[in-house]
Order: structure tokens, then sequence, then C-alpha cells
């Protein structure tokens, strides 16, 4: 995953397609368990999968959706992001949650849902 970059190079390039047309999924032990945040450009927030994609396109400018696999009395750490999470369930819950959010994405456009995925996390958090 730390490569990433490479194939996502070559997919876009096989089809043709531009950066804006396009959506990097990826989980971030920084973001809270089951929050999901969609952004349209940025750094790679520390991500080593986003790290190589930045720099295979040599561009920041694609949209990408982070989902949300921190817990607080975790070590963040590569054994972290490589184990398994203690319920075995969370698994359905983030696909479930997921999927509904590239529903949103395919329905509204990237600039609308994330207002309204960005805003949904925010109103879960109060």
């Amino acid at each position: 995953m730390n490569e990433s970059g490479i194939s996502v190079l070559e997919f876009i390039n096989y089809f043709n397609l531009d950066f804006k047309d396009i959506l990097i999924v990826v989980d971030d032990y920084n973001i809270p368990l089951l929050k999901f945040r969609l952004r349209l450009s940025g750094s790679d927030g520390g991500h080593n999968g986003l790290k190589s994609i930045i720099y295979h396109l040599n561009s920041e400018n694609f949209a990408r959706l982070r989902v949300g696999i921190g817990e607080e009395d975790s070590k963040k750490n590569k054994d972290f992001v490589l184990g398994k999470f203690k319920d075995e369930n969370i698994y359905r819950t983030i696909i479930d949650k997921g999927v509904e959010n590239l529903s949103i994405i395919l329905d509204k456009g990237f600039l609308n849902a994330m207002n309204i995925i960005n805003k949904k996390w925010e109103i879960l958090e109060k």
C-alpha cells in the first residue's frame, strides 16, 4: 500500500482520467473510528499511501475519503494498522458507512458530498 501511487498512476493513464475524476479511499488512524472525512485536495497527512500517490501523480489535487480507524487507547504504529479490531463486527459497520458515503458522492458530486459527509460527522461529535 505504501507504493500505491504506481498503480494509481497506471490506472489514470490506462483509462485516460483526469485527477478530478478519481477518489482515493484510505484508512486513517489519526481520525477516530467510524468517522469519515472527504477532501478535494491536500497533503498526505502522514499517510504513506497518500504520500506515494502524491509523489507519482506529482499533484495533491485529487479527492480522498479518509476512513477513521483510530481508537483512543491504541498505539499508533505499524502493528496497530496491520492488526485486527477488537470487535470483529466493526468491519461490517465501516463497509456500510463507506458505501453510504460513496453513494452520497455519486449522487451529489464531490463538493456537495464534502459538505454533507464532513458536516454529518461534526454533528455526531456534539
